[in-house]
């Protein structure tokens, strides 16, 4: 694990930092120009170790996490992802690819090597039956799912597939299109965070 060197440092907070509530509006305010902000919730908040803070009072700590970014190219746009990149048929769908850049997906700890700093992602591909996406899923909230027959994992920092129809591509849990073409890439600790 030496790509993590150096990846976090003590840092003083200042109240006048943006605030990324979630994945999403960490890559809102990275397509804003902004590229260190607070991080208080969402799936790379949780898997950094982050809690969900209640006080009114701003501490004036924190820790600097320098975290990748995904790159989606679909046709001749980019979109990028802070958690994770979703390609499915169909709206709710038990076949498909996930690609994690955070060890959780919602309440589920579906890559339990994520790590959003360590240059590389964690690509699930599903072709479970229903029956098995339910007990896969529940056994996910602890990282229990794996190993299974219907679920192949593997780690890489660059990733394309190839559908024979068009499939659903989810950035962050938003839509971003539809293609039968999907390639994705890190962009390396393009990120700073700062985490409470």
């Amino acid at each position: 694990m030496g790509q993590l060197d150096n990846w976090t440092e003590e840092f003083l907070i200042d109240e006048t930092f943006p605030i990324a509530k979630s994945d999403q509006e960490i890559v809102s305010l990275v397509n804003s120009g902004i590229t260190l902000m607070r991080l208080t919730s969402g799936n790379i908040h949780r898997t950094l170790g982050g809690k969900e803070n209640s006080n009114v009072a701003l501490p004036t700590t924190g820790t600097l996490c320098h975290i990748d970014l995904g790159c989606i190219q679909l046709a001749n746009e980019q979109f990028y992802f802070a958690s994770h990149c979703s390609i499915r048929r169909n709206y709710f769908s038990t076949k498909g690819v996930l690609v994690m850049n955070a060890e959780f997906y919602k309440n589920r700890r579906v890559s339990v090597r994520g790590h959003p700093s360590d240059g590389k992602f964690e690509v699930l591909t599903s072709e479970l039956k229903l029956s098995q996406y339910l007990l896969a899923s529940k056994r996910s909230e602890s990282g229990n799912h794996l190993p299974h027959p219907d679920l192949k994992v593997r780690t890489t920092a660059q990733y394309e597939v190839s559908f024979p129809h068009q499939m659903r591509v989810y950035a962050d849990g938003r839509l971003i299109g539809r293609s039968d073409e999907v390639e994705i890439s890190v962009v390396s600790r393009a990120v700073k965070v700062v985490i409470a």
